[in-house]
């Protein structure tokens, strides 16, 4: 049965075994994904959950495709920045308010997703639709050309063009 006869399953019909079905598909996915990010076993399992019972609450947003897969990192990834931010605030003290000092840099890099989050928010919607196709469903340039009709030569330009874009909006956050 292909994906989206079961998401139709599941949307149209409340079928809990069509998405027992893409639990077992893409739970390896979800996972390796959400370990990728937090680098953590115990919080992956956590992130994994989390990520499915979004999934589930939100297959009516799905635009369709081939497979779920973009869709289902797209969750993971966002899930799982969202509980390294959350469990970052309860890290801190509750007498100074201060961070607990962090060995592997993860501070800094939350810093550095919440501003790219803020500037990916400043781009046209079209400029976000390049970035998600390549950074987030890591599809290759060829394909992003074919889905929304521009040349190959035209979305590395734009992708270059993004990428610089993105990097004013971050460094002059502050002005």
């Amino acid at each position: 049965m292909t994906d989206k006869e079961l998401i139709t399953r599941i949307v149209l019909h409340n079928d809990t075994e069509a998405f027992s079905i893409v639990m077992q598909r893409y739970s390896g996915l979800v996972f390796s994904t959400a370990l990728s990010i937090t680098k953590d076993y115990a919080l992956a399992e956590e992130v994994t959950q989390l990520s499915l019972i979004k999934a589930y609450k939100n297959l009516h947003h799905w635009r369709g495709g081939s497979d779920l897969a973009p869709y289902l990192r797209v969750i993971t990834h966002n899930q799982a920045l969202d509980t390294l931010k959350s469990r970052q605030k309860e890290r801190h003290s509750d007498i100074d308010n201060q961070p607990i000092a962090d060995d592997d840099g993860q501070t800094e890099h939350l810093a550095l997703l919440d501003a790219m989050d803020r500037a990916i928010a400043r781009l046209t919607a079209d400029e976000r639709d390049i970035i998600e196709l390549h950074y987030y469903q890591k599809l290759k340039v060829k394909d992003i050309a074919e889905q929304t009709g521009l040349s190959q030569s035209n979305i590395l330009v734009r992708l270059h063009r993004i990428r610089e874009k993105l990097k004013n909006f971050i460094e002059n956050e502050d002005d």
